[in-house]
């Protein structure tokens, strides 16, 4: 990948997400799921669907931040993303898509038979392995994300980043929580500290450019 492309990946996917999100659905109360979605399964589908590609695309994007950086933190941040593609997938494919085509099915039942697939979406959105509001998966995905970026703004510092770049990348962990006015922000974040990392490494390139130029020969 050359360096334009990874500067425009680093920015634009982060945006491109945040952008989307906007658009998350509240959802309605967790003891009622399918009343609170019923009326925005459209929007629901289409953000849980597209947050869902952009799983790994933002799991790249940290990665391409860490390439080079050998620390112990880094190695921390690279495990992590490991538990958050992993487990946040899982939250995601369940609570989200999951959530999201069951309420699409059951809006074209007949009233009488609603509450048969809206008890089933209660009981999904409750299971302790894969939903809300605590789970294994949910649990084990936002800790992984929150790791990874924490552990990713401690070796950039190491690195020799500036503090607004180390506290922009530590304040994206907020994404775990993705729907607004928490998860957008938290993306915003991430692509400013990358746009500061990014402006930061070539300043480097020109310094080291320059001292390895020789010096021109008189005549």
């Amino acid at each position: 990948m050359t360096v334009f492309l990874r500067r425009v990946f680093l920015v634009a996917t982060p945006l491109a997400l945040a952008a989307v999100l906007w658009f998350h659905p509240p959802g309605g109360e967790f003891d009622a799921v399918y009343e609170g979605v019923r009326h925005d399964v459209g929007a629901w589908l289409f953000v849980h669907t597209v947050f869902l590609l952009f799983i790994p695309l933002m799991a790249f994007a940290v990665f391409l931040l860490l390439n080079g950086l050998q620390s112990r933190a880094a190695t921390v941040s690279r495990i992590a993303l490991v538990f958050f593609l992993v487990f946040y997938t899982a939250y995601e494919v369940t609570v989200g898509l999951g959530t999201g085509i069951l309420t699409d099915y059951a809006n074209g039942l007949p009233a009488s038979e609603q509450a048969a697939v809206a008890d089933a979406i209660q009981h999904l959105n409750r299971d302790a392995l894969l939903a809300d509001p605590i789970s294994v998966s949910l649990v084990a995905g936002v800790l992984g994300w929150a790791v990874a970026m924490v552990a990713a703004a401690v070796a950039v510092r190491r690195a020799g980043a500036g503090w607004p770049a180390t506290v922009l990348l530590g304040l994206a962990a907020l994404f775990a929580v993705h729907p607004p006015p928490i998860g957008p922000p938290a993306l915003v974040c991430f692509a400013a500290a990358a746009v500061l990392l990014e402006r930061g490494r070539a300043v480097q390139a020109r310094s080291e450019a320059a001292v390895g130029r020789p010096e021109p020969v008189a005549t």
